[in-house]
């Protein structure tokens, strides 16, 4: 049974579904706040983004952010005793973080202070970093970088995407703070600072951050596209200036290819056993997954069976 707990939950992202179902196995927060959707499909319809969908299903009480004086009025009439964000995407201001006696926890999916910013989970896989975690800390006005009240680490096997990690730290995000918040209230617990010669920073990603070089190696690409799926995705321009949406690709044994193939240049298409398959820098591989702008998602094959004339394969 769910305990009533003096909480504001503030999330916008899957991360924060995948940490608010943890938190309902013990916890019911008062309030959750969300920012708003925002345009999709061709008549740019606004649509509420899936944490307030979800918490539509469930029953929660959700609102989207206006904008903070009106969220000020509402939320004094509450009197919350502590507020946790998880993927929430949006500075919050200290004239709301003073609201709460308590403060407010972040939980982040990274052994901060390394991986402070919007997109740790895929710096992590791009850096094929081989431990991540999640870091709770008590938030203040500056970037990812209030004193740390847990934080645990996981290993990784150097195959996780970006979508499964994502949903591996948000349960355990989740469960952490069901451990943790009750001896934190009862001043059981004592944030500690973060070390400041330790802190490293991500970026905000562009549609742009998805083009794939050519001139890259094979563990580049792989990394590449892993941690940028399904946003901002991955892609490279064929010959004829379309761009193809890469998913999933292979390496390919070269021990098994015919001799001929390494007369392929870098950035070449060749049809590999009814496959279709890609010359890069260091590397042969099979492209396994695909979309072409403005087409559905199909395997290589498919796509070399349909395409060949724009890839220049005889």
């Amino acid at each position: 049974m769910r305990k009533n707990l003096s909480l504001i939950f503030f999330g916008s992202s899957d991360f924060s579904i995948f940490v608010l179902k943890e938190i309902l196995k013990k916890y019911k927060p008062i309030l959750v706040l969300t920012l708003k959707g925002k345009p999709k499909g061709r008549g740019l319809k606004i649509e509420p983004n899936q944490v307030y969908l979800f918490c539509l299903k469930e029953k929660l009480n959700v609102i989207e952010l206006e904008n903070w004086p009106e969220f000020k009025k509402n939320i004094e009439k509450l009197k919350p005793l502590v507020g946790v964000i998880a993927g929430f995407s949006k500075i919050i201001p200290k004239e709301i973080i003073d609201i709460f006696p308590k403060g407010i926890l972040n939980i982040h999916p990274s052994l901060l202070p390394k991986y402070r910013g919007p997109n740790p989970i895929r710096e992590v896989i791009l850096n094929n970093e081989r431990e991540t975690g999640v870091t709770i800390f008590l938030i203040d006005e500056l970037i990812d970088h209030g004193p740390i009240i847990k934080k645990e680490k996981i290993n990784l096997t150097g195959k996780e995407t970006f979508l499964n990690l994502q949903e591996k730290l948000g349960k355990l995000g989740g469960k952490i703070f069901n451990e943790i918040i009750e001896p934190y209230l009862n001043d059981k617990l004592k944030p500690l600072p973060q070390d400041e010669s330790l802190a490293t920073y991500t970026k905000k990603l562009k549609k742009e951050d998805g083009l794939l070089n050519l001139n890259e190696e094979y563990e580049i690409w792989e990394r590449r596209i892993r941690a940028l799926n399904p946003w901002p995705g991955t892609y490279i321009y064929l010959p004829s200036n379309l761009r193809l949406k890469i998913f999933r690709i292979e390496k390919i044994n070269e021990k098994n290819l015919p001799k001929d193939i390494f007369k392929k240049a870098v950035g070449e298409f060749l049809k590999i056993r009814n496959d279709l398959g890609l010359r890069l820098k260091n590397a042969f591989i099979i492209l396994k997954e695909v979309q072409l702008e403005g087409r559905k998602k199909m395997s290589g094959r498919e796509f070399l069976n349909g395409f060949r004339k724009i890839l220049n394969i005889n």
